[in-house]
């Protein structure tokens, strides 16, 4: 067994996708990333108006509940980025959802085009019971986006909804939620799948769960031979977390304990390089707060050398990344960041949509 010691890849660049010393902005990972095209990639994140000087409106509940989503993109693989765009106003959803007009997605939508974007995020928010998920369509690479369409609750109270979907090669779509069912105090993950390109949602299988602690925010990939690869945040505490790679050799339906990805991580984020290999990047909430990452060249039986991609952070509230290979061999990775050197320290410095760029 070699022990090798986290490193700093060489030539790596950091990069504001978002910041604004009003505002508190958050996890890319509930709110999506998607590449449309080589360059042209679009950044989801929470977010919320904020008084730093005020300790009250750092509270995730609120930025959940009352913020809204939005989005940034660039065209030159992350380099630059847009002004930012509303995708959904999350306080607005929730009177719409409960008690406004029931929308349905009429028309199929073709998940091969790469413009068709799926969003997904759940209502009242994700700490909440009775929590439920909901998803919007976009068939333009983002410029625009349907009403927002419950999915089922499939006889459980509380889901955690989040934009993790793959598509199988015959076409089904596999939506990956969060889920509490109602004999179990700990959240386990769930799929989702429709078979009707997008209209129509329901549960199709659900992943094993630890019992004893939560295990949330899959993140799945499917390889060229058709096995489904998923990463898990399992966390028994804030202070203990770490991530869990899982498999299913039959679209989904069962699944079976492939490796651990790190000694130490929260959320995770899985992505297929275009080479084959396996690229985890996850939030690391210890000090040295920032953003590590690790490679797989084996399908996920084995990780490599963990990489530093940041190790500046202000506090432990950062992380939810999301990656995609923006050109071969290049990744970029969005996170949520807060500076340790920023003079604005509440719990750590303003909270701002950060990245990576780093050849593999």
């Amino acid at each position: 067994m070699k022990y090798a010691k986290p490193y700093k890849p060489e030539g790596m660049m950091q990069v504001d996708l978002y910041r604004n010393a009003n505002e508190f902005c958050s996890w890319p990972f509930n709110a999506g990333m998607w590449k449309i095209d080589e360059d042209n990639i679009l950044v989801a994140f929470m977010n919320i108006a904020c008084d730093y000087a005020v300790p009250g409106t750092l509270n995730h509940d609120r930025v959940e509940t009352f913020g809204r989503i939005r989005a940034v993109r660039t065209r030159d693989g992350g380099r630059t980025w847009s002004a930012p765009s509303d995708i959904a106003d999350n306080n607005r959803l929730q009177d719409e959802l409960r008690y406004g007009v029931k929308h349905q997605l009429a028309e199929p939508f073709d998940f091969r085009d790469p413009n068709t974007l799926l969003a997904c995020w759940c209502t009242p928010n994700s700490a909440v019971d009775h929590a439920q998920p909901w998803v919007k369509m976009s068939r333009d690479g983002g410029e625009t986006w349907s009403e927002a369409v419950m999915l089922p609750d499939c006889g459980i109270p509380r889901y955690q909804g989040r934009p993790s979907y793959i598509v199988r090669p015959d076409g089904v779509v596999l939506l990956f939620l969060t889920a509490r069912p109602k004999n179990n105090p700990h959240d386990r993950p769930v799929v989702f799948a429709s078979f009707d390109d997008g209209r129509n949602w329901s549960m199709v299988s659900m992943m094993p769960n630890a019992l004893e602690y939560r295990m949330i925010c899959p993140s799945p990939v499917i390889l060229k031979d058709g096995r489904i690869m998923v990463a898990v945040r399992v966390k028994p505490a804030m202070t203990s977390a770490w991530d869990e790679l899982f498999a299913s050799d039959d679209g989904g339906l069962t699944w079976r304990f492939v490796s651990r990805i790190n000694d130490h991580g929260d959320t995770v984020h899985l992505t297929l390089l275009q080479d084959g290999r396996l690229f985890a990047v996850y939030g690391y909430r210890q000090p040295p707060f920032g953003i590590r990452a690790r490679i797989s060249e084996d399908n996920g039986l084995t990780w490599g050398p963990e990489m530093i991609l940041r190790d500046n952070g202000g506090s432990n509230d950062l992380g939810y990344p999301r990656a995609v290979e923006a050109r071969p061999g290049e990744i970029l990775a969005s996170y949520y960041f807060n500076d340790k050197e920023d003079p604005i320290q509440q719990h750590g410095g303003v909270r701002y949509i950060g990245g990576t760029i780093l050849k593999v």
